[in-house]
């Protein structure tokens, strides 16, 4: 059993913190993919409701650890992250949150949002910030 990140976003932001982390855990990653893009006005409103996720074939009991990253939309986790995991609670032993906020304002209660969707206590949790040297982190518990 290994380590796997999963994540969602393809921007280059979201790119740079994942490739750290699989570094750092000598891990797999799985990107979280949707059906459909979405713009602006979709990430005002993140509406759970509307996502439909790729199928996938991979099996999150298979993992020791999973570290989730993502980036928040207007201080959220975004919808797609929050399906993603509706659709993976009980399958989930431990996992570790890794956020990514530009404005570099930690929204702690994300985490424990996140948390309850599993029925599972998190492990460790991190919010990131990014400049162009290096990947800033401040540890929350």
């Amino acid at each position: 059993m290994g380590n796997l990140v999963v994540f969602y976003g393809k921007n280059k932001e979201i790119r740079r913190i994942v490739a750290r982390y699989q570094e750092l855990y000598r891990a797999n990653s799985f990107e979280i993919e949707t059906v459909n893009s979405y713009g602006f006005f979709d990430k005002l409103s993140n509406d759970i409701n509307s996502v439909q996720l790729k199928r996938s074939n991979i099996n999150l009991a298979n993992y020791e650890n999973i570290i989730l990253v993502s980036s928040l939309w207007h201080d959220k986790i975004p919808a797609p992250i929050l399906r993603f995991l509706e659709q993976q609670t009980g399958k989930i032993r431990n996992i570790i949150y890794v956020l990514y906020n530009k404005n570099r304002d930690d929204k702690q209660e994300e985490f424990d949002k996140m948390d309850k969707i599993l029925n599972l206590r998190r492990d460790k949790s991190y919010f990131v910030t990014l400049d162009r040297k290096d990947i800033h982190v401040r540890v929350y518990q």
